[in-house]
């Protein structure tokens, strides 16, 4: 990597009027400098012109027109980078203001990095403040599972990002998943660092609120990994089987490094358990009793190291008190 990298930060945007703003700030406001921003918008109603406009002078490329979604607006904005590293920070976040300089040191460092990822803090009206991202290192396989860390705070090399482009458009939450599915699968290198580098805000509008569908699209990219892999067509199947997936993927992934059993068995229970524990919040016993029946018959070790016979029978006594609840606070 040369000594001052560019960094291309594209801006995926649709009626984010409210926000988009302090997202462009906190770019032009950021301790390093060379840096270029991309403006996509997908045809917004609201104020958002008029303050991309605004900053327009210290924009490289903007166009507002309708799109599909976040994935064609980053594909888009891809297609208009000259930066040596690239991401894209959605309208309604924005960074620490020392968040390129951290990013440009970590890739001139090492020229092998494909990927940095670093903590957020997720924030917003109804929510507690916390910080998201991962503590400590883990084994490569073990991103295959789900997202591990905060979007906002990732950012790519621009040969890695080349080998990924164009972006999945069909999928509109877990784009960000298969991108670093396919970066591992590829055998390259990612590094966790552990600078808070961005703020992730959740508000009414957030697509982060829609927990189920960012859960159905990270399990068709996992079955589209088990489809590539021989050991993988048995996961494929079960998953199907307890309809986690509504068919069998016909997609396969490119992959440079070895999975072995243990790891797809890994990976595969991961998403179960993920699948089990929303259906659990939501208080929907039939899809949990399903998975842990599963998981009882099959994997008996897994079911009772993740106290599965607890939550089922929280699961029982739950709803009746919320029914018996209901009845007296309606009298």
């Amino acid at each position: 990597m040369i000594n001052n990298p560019k960094i291309s930060i594209i801006i995926p945007t649709f009626n984010q009027g409210q926000f988009i703003e302090q997202t462009i700030l906190s770019i032009l406001n950021q301790t390093y400098k060379n840096f270029e921003i991309i403006i996509i918008d997908g045809g917004s109603k609201d104020n958002t012109i008029n303050i991309i406009k605004k900053h327009k002078t210290h924009l490289t490329y903007w166009i507002s027109e309708k799109d599909s979604g976040q994935s064609e607006a980053i594909n888009k904005g891809i297609a208009k980078t000259t930066g040596d590293i690239i991401t894209w920070l959605n309208s309604d976040d924005y960074y620490e203001p020392n968040t390129l300089e951290i990013i440009a040191n970590n890739f001139i460092q090492s020229d092998s990095l494909a990927v940095v990822h670093g903590k957020a803090r997720l924030f917003g009206a109804k929510i507690k403040d916390k910080i998201i991202g991962l503590n400590s290192d883990i084994e490569i396989h073990q991103y295959l599972p789900f997202m591990r860390f905060p979007q906002p705070s990732s950012f790519y090399s621009k040969d890695a990002m080349r080998k990924l482009i164009p972006i999945n458009e069909d999928l509109h939450y877990a784009m960000d998943f298969e991108m670093i599915v396919k970066t591992v699968l590829l055998g390259s290198n990612v590094k966790r660092i552990d600078n808070l580098l961005s703020h992730y805000r959740i508000h009414e509008n957030s697509k982060s609120n829609n927990d189920l569908s960012f859960l159905i699209e990270w399990t068709e990219v996992i079955s589209r990994l088990f489809n590539s892999i021989p050991l993988g067509s048995f996961y494929n199947e079960e998953l199907y089987q307890l309809s986690l997936i509504k068919s069998k993927s016909i997609l396969k992934y490119k992959i440079d490094i070895e999975l072995n059993s243990k790891h797809l068995e890994e990976i595969f229970l991961s998403n179960l358990n993920l699948h089990y524990h929303y259906h659990y919040k939501a208080l929907n016993y039939s899809t949990c009793k399903i998975i842990s029946d599963y998981l009882k018959t099959n994997y008996t070790t897994f079911y009772t190291e993740n106290n599965y016979s607890k939550y089922n029978l929280r699961l029982k006594i739950i709803p009746i008190f919320i029914l018996k609840f209901l009845r007296k606070i309606t009298r």
